[in-house]
């Protein structure tokens, strides 16, 4: 998700890899109904799994200003509560018309954005990961086997996370193929993750393979 910043006004946008989807435009008097009416809008959103947010202004005052509203407001935004928070990143550049979106889409700076965006996500996995296999309570949360990953996604069970090593998707390519198209419809977060990173190597320690569902 990017939102746009320029003066008393914002534009949404949805990101879908390079393709550009418009969302709502907001114009408000103040800095302050401003930022409000942009939480407003990210927090269904965020509801739905949306994680990341890339927030575009040509002046850093406009990221910089929001950023402290959401601190001071709204830090459920930043502290969330296991894996519902949400990562800001700020790009330098205008996004209020479609035209410099597309733009902005295809730099390699956007590109960038997105990764560092993407390992700070992982990073607060693990986190999570790490926390519920201390917690008595909370281990039932987590599934390690391909089969009972896909007993419970295609049994219609809740989750929130599925993460699979490179090497683990190579050996069953058919099946997790299969497995992460059904959970990226259900609007699961999925990703394939180099065996040789730091993340990767700890997946690969659970055999290839780890799905966080739902807290009971």
């Amino acid at each position: 998700m990017m939102i746009g910043i320029q003066d008393h006004e914002a534009a949404v946008w949805n990101i879908y890899s390079e393709s550009v989807k418009p969302g709502q435009r907001i114009t408000e008097e103040s800095a302050y109904e401003l930022h409000e009416s942009i939480v407003d809008a990210l927090r269904p959103k965020i509801k739905q799994g949306v994680k990341t947010v890339l927030v575009a202004s040509a002046d850093e005052k406009d990221y910089a200003g929001l950023m402290d509203h959401v601190e001071k407001h709204h830090s459920w935004l930043l502290k969330g509560w296991d894996l519902n928070k949400a990562i800001f990143e700020h790009v330098p550049m205008a996004a209020m018309d479609e035209r410099q979106v597309r733009g902005i889409v295809k730099t390699n700076s956007f590109k960038e954005k997105l990764s560092t965006a993407s390992s700070r996500d992982l990073v607060n996995v693990i986190k999570v990961l790490e926390e519920r296999l201390n917690d008595p309570d909370r281990i039932d949360t987590l599934l390690f086997s391909l089969e009972e990953v896909e007993a419970h996604v295609y049994g219609g069970g809740d989750a929130e996370y599925l993460l699979v090593t490179d090497q683990f998707h190579e050996r069953h390519r058919r099946r997790t193929q299969r497995l992460l198209q059904i959970s990226e419809n259900r609007k699961i977060k999925t990703k394939i993750i180099p065996a040789d990173t730091a993340v990767g190597a700890r997946v690969s320690q659970f055999g290839g393979l780890v799905c966080l569902t739902m807290n009971p």
